[in-house]
């Protein structure tokens, strides 16, 4: 159903742009060539102005004398648009030349700004608001844009975990973490909420975040966590062009997992092994064999792994329209490789928008978005093999016993059988995306207009996992014998098949009016959506064959199946009323009343409130003689918003099947039998934040300097946990979540901005900082718990451990140190770990390590300090762009396991202590690793203070070529890109953005990737 959907949409979108392109050839104006100078306030010539077509990309840069020349409709309006000047724009009327004299900007102050239902100019703005220009996303483009975004833009912090194909996705918090439950900011892309991660950046008009009540509270509760607003391209009036981009790359990982060689592993192996008593396993002959290179060494990595993947990127969009009818069209294709055969994305994408005239007061708008997104699943268990397999075995048994047969890795599988041959784990995602909209705007009544949308989305998803057995042996060297072995014991199919949708309705009024020196806008919508979803899920194992891969083949023992469904809607009614008076004095107010269906009735209804204000100081008849002052204006907001995002129906008792199990009936029949799953909580509610914000934004010296400062504070009220500590053990009931819980935030944000230009050469550079620091005010703790392990007061994901005092270094030391072991410290030696003995169970230190002794230790796990660096230059037909992120003021969780399961071990694990090593940085080395030594302790804990450059690219365009011209192309674009380039960080043994709690490098890596581009235009 989903490709008939799919296909469906597609055809009609397709008819729809060859209609306006037959429309087009009928009714476009002739084109005209305009040309002129542009110069600035002082009448010396600027080159590298933009000067475009309005509404589209049809447009040249001016030369090193100022001149330009274009090719427009004769009834177009150019625009001229150049860094640190304001952005003009003139109307053709048929003229052939067009001379403009630019003046100095403060900071884009014209500037349109995408807020909750609409836009303002950005002199206008009440609230804390950051946006980033498509064009921007373009520069060392990423198969995820969720990571384009990172240290761009304040207010952001996010960290991604994973560089999995598919699962590459960036993690985000908006102002910091500031509820147990979800942490997920509120995504809509034109206005109707949607996942943004894999929209093609080709698509993107902008991104805005919207961080402070004055913004957000507009979506109600949804906007607690902060919102994000993604604005896809629309047409423009202008004759068709197109424009081709495409980019191909090599990944390669950031960091790769250094692993012990087989020389190392015998040797260090063997300690571990001497060290709880055991006979080592390598005789000092071996040992030396092996780091001669007598015996071989066998790279697991190398035998599994690719040390790079390709990836390519591709997308055509089609701009164009006339002055009723406009269209943009983008076509895009990304194929993504990984490091080895189970690891892979492909997604095909179209978008088409397209809007028309109908008569002068009525315009109809249809968008129109598909993609198709399929890839392999990789599990950390495919990682779990490859870097816990001894270097010292061989990965192949010797031809005479099977050619080509898969030896184990010296514990239980093989790696290479496991990532090659043992079947695989496909998703696959079709996603269908359709806004219709209507705008009337009443010529009786200047200034306002009605707006109503209805949007209707589907997703169909399917998920195949197709286990094989594959054939390993274990091999007895000496005997030159191998006993054969199976992976599994059979064949085996799942199959999951979801079906999403989501229908959205949105009416509105909009009100813009200027009366003299005072201007009222308003806006008031009725927004409603219903979500429902169905599942279903299918098994069947003992195939006879691995030639078919369907249900069908399977056998009918063991067989099973099983479904879901769930429905959810909303309704929201919205308000928001602005005044300005002389564009000196601004006040706002917002309102929204929302329902959800995830509450019971006398608590479904909730009202969130905002209130703004802002003061140009600058335009005040007393700044007049501070001439290097530009720009100067305050603003302070307050408000509060909510959270839904909670499971629904906790207001009701739940109840589940017993999983097959029932009850046997008087006439011997199986019924299904349901058991109470916890206890209902009818006075369920959201999450409601508090916000308020301070800040000033400022332009200096002709725009040359600018920047902006926000100072803010966060309380969230009404966080759903469950009341586990504070009751009894011996409550016969799974309890319900309740709203107990509250988190405070504050901190501050702040960008600086200098643009200059030295003849033929001009640069921007930008530096953001955003400070977040969390508090727990009230959480459910036993009213006894003591001070070392109260969450009260400290910063979300506080660590919770032992303290350590590193490592033991004489038997004395140990003899009369606390007991750590239960056994006076029998089992202790030189080198384990030392720990304080902090407390006891009257509060002060009693000789002993345990429970007792664990408090809170190191920082959060969730970076309290990021920041960004961004720098872009310009000369002639040259550019460059860099994008640098860091983060800091918090702590990574770096737990090493050594030969913990009787496996390889991380390289770093050479410098451990043993006697001929005794200022070894790790503890001493046990084959099982014993408790001591894998406690939780500060000893684990590391600075995960780290600077990358996220983003660079070096770029060259050929323009005005008279060859290119003659065949019909404007401009050719050539570009050298990277991203995740260079890492910087306290820590160098992991990335310091692996996941949390993650000690061993068992998870995909993030990757480093190396781009070339072209870009054309005809």
């Amino acid at each position: 159903m989903k490709s008939k959907i799919v296909l469906e949409g597609l055809r009609f979108s397709l008819v729809c742009v060859f209609c306006m392109m037959m429309n087009l050839s009928l009714t476009a104006q002739d084109a005209k060539q305009v040309k002129g100078k542009v110069s600035d306030s002082d009448g010396e010539p600027l080159p590298g102005v933009t000067v475009v077509e309005r509404g589209t990309s049809n447009g040249a840069v001016t030369d090193i004398d100022g001149n330009y020349s274009v090719t427009v409709p004769a009834d177009c309006i150019l625009q001229f648009s150049f860094v640190g000047m304001t952005t003009q724009e003139v109307p053709v009327e048929g003229k052939s030349t067009i001379n403009v004299t630019m003046q100095a900007d403060v900071i884009g102050l014209e500037e349109v700004i995408a807020v909750g239902y609409g836009t303002q100019k950005k002199a206008d703005l009440t609230g804390s608001v950051s946006q980033i220009g498509g064009e921007k996303l373009l520069a060392a483009p990423t198969p995820n844009l969720s990571t384009a975004l990172t240290g761009k833009m304040t207010g952001v912090i996010t960290r991604q975990t994973s560089g999995q194909p598919g699962e590459d996705n960036a993690t985000f918090y908006i102002r910091g973490k500031s509820t147990f439950g979800n942490n997920s900011a509120l995504v809509l892309v034109d206005g109707i909420e949607r996942d943004f991660k894999r929209i093609d950046p080709n698509e993107i008009e902008s991104v805005t975040i919207l961080k402070d009540a004055a913004s957000a509270a507009i979506y109600g509760a949804r906007a607690a966590n902060g919102v994000i607003l993604i604005t896809t391209k629309r047409g423009g009036n202008m004759e068709p062009s197109v424009t081709y981009t495409g980019t191909f790359g090599v990944q390669s990982p950031t960091f790769k997992p250094e692993m012990m060689d087989a020389g190392q592993f015998a040797r260090y192996f063997s300690e571990a092994s001497a060290n709880q008593g055991d006979l080592p396993p390598f005789t000092n002959e071996q040992i030396q064999q092996y780091e001669n290179g007598t015996l071989p060494h066998t790279d697991w990595w190398g035998e599994v792994m690719d040390d790079t993947a390709p990836i390519q990127q591709h997308n055509i969009s089609i701009n164009g329209g006339t002055k009723k009818t406009k269209f943009f069209v983008s076509l895009g294709y990304l194929d993504q490789g990984g490091l080895y055969d189970l690891a892979w994305l492909k997604k095909y994408s179209v978008r088409s928008n397209i809007d028309t005239e109908i008569t002068k007061d009525l315009k109809l708008s249809l968008d129109i978005a598909a993609r198709q997104e399929k890839d392999s699943e990789s599990p950390d268990e495919a990682w779990n093999l490859l870097l816990n397999s001894q270097p010292t075995v061989r990965p192949y048994v010797p031809d005479h016993i099977e050619p080509g047969g898969l030896h184990y890795n010296g514990t239980n599988v093989s790696p290479i059988g496991r990532a090659l041959h043992s079947g695989y784990e496909e998703d696959k995602r079709s996603i269908f995306q359709s806004t219709l909209s209507a705008q009337y705007s009443f010529p009786f009544i200047k200034g306002l207009n009605a707006k109503f949308s209805f949007s209707y989305d589907q997703t169909d998803s399917k998920n195949k996992e197709w286990k094989l057995p594959y054939t390993f042996y274990v091999y007895d060297e000496a005997n030159d014998i191998a006993d054969e072995f199976q992976s599994l014991s059979k064949i085996s199919l799942s199959q999951r098949s979801a079906e999403w949708n989501q229908k959205t309705l949105q009416a509105s009024l909009n009100y813009d009016r200027t009366f003299g020196e005072h201007n009222v806008s308003g806006v008031f919508v009725y927004e409603q959506a219903e979500i429902s979803s169905d599942n279903i899920w299918a098994y069947r194992e003992q195939f006879l064959s691995d030639a078919i891969d369907q249900l069908f083949a399977g056998s009918n023992i063991n067989k099973d199946n099983n479904g879901s469904a769930y429905e959810t809607a909303r309704k929201g009614y919205v308000g928001r009323v602005g005044y300005n008076y002389k564009g000196k004095y601004y006040a706002q107010v917002n309102a929204r009343y929302d329902g959800s269906y995830n509450f019971p009735d006398e608590g479904r209804w909730g009202l969130f409130p905002a209130f703004s204000f802002g003061w140009r100081m600058s335009d005040e008849s007393f700044m007049e003689n501070v001439e290097w002052l530009d720009n100067l204006k305050f603003r302070a907001s307050w408000g509060q918003y909510g959270n839904d995002r909670i499971s629904a129906y906790q207001y009701l008792s739940g109840f589940a099947f017993n999983n097959g199990k029932g009850m046997i009936l008087g006439d011997g029949n199986l019924s299904q039998a349901i058991r109470e799953t916890s206890l209902a909580n009818p006075d369920i509610t959201w999450e409601t934040a508090t916000s308020s914000n301070i800040g000033f934004e400022y332009a200096i010296l002709n725009g040359k300097i600018s920047g902006e400062f926000d100072y803010f504070n966060k309380r969230t009220e009404d966080i759903l946990m469950y009341r586990n500590a504070s009751v009894p053990q011996t409550f016969g009931a799974s309890l319900p979540r309740e709203n107990l819980g509250i988190v405070e935030n504050n901190g501050f944000e702040a960008i600086l901005r200098y643009n200059e230009q030295i003849g033929e050469f001009r640069f921007n550079i930008e530096g953001n900082v955003t400070f977040a620091k969390s508090e727990v005010i009230e959480i459910d703790e036993p009213v006894d718990v003591p001070d070392r392990l109260k969450r009260t007061g400290l910063p979300f994901d506080q660590f919770f451990g032992l303290e350590a005092m590193g490592l033991f270094t004489s038997q004395s030391e140990i003899d009369s140190w606390a007991i750590q072991d239960n056994n006076d410290n029998s089992s202790i030696q030189t080198g384990d770990i030392k720990y304080v003995d902090y407390s006891g169970p009257d509060g002060e230190p009693d000789g002993v390590i345990d429970g007792y002794d664990i408090h809170q230790i190191g920082r959060s796990q969730i970076p309290e300090l990021v920041y960004g660096f961004n720098l872009s230059a310009n000369f002639r037909n040259w550019d460059l762009t860099a994008n640098f992120q860091g983060a800091s003021r918090y702590d990574q969780y770096t737990f090493i396991d050594g030969f913990g399961l009787k496996s390889n071990s991380m390289a770093v694990l050479t410098d451990a202590y043993h006697e001929n090593n005794p200022d070894g940085k790790y503890p001493r080395q046990y084959v099982g690793q014993k408790p001591n030594n894998k406690e939780f302790s500060s000893f684990w804990l590391n600075k995960g203070n780290y600077l990358k450059l996220r983003n660079v690219e070096l770029a060259y365009t050929l323009v005005d070529i008279n060859f290119l011209n003659s065949v019909g192309i404007d401009h050719v674009r050539l570009s050298v890109s990277g991203n995740n380039v260079l890492t910087l960080a306290k820590y160098k043994v992991f990335d310091p953005e692996r996941p949390y709690k993650s000690g061993n490098p068992l998870y995909y890596p993030q990757m480093k990737t190396w781009n070339f581009g072209v870009n054309v235009k005809f």
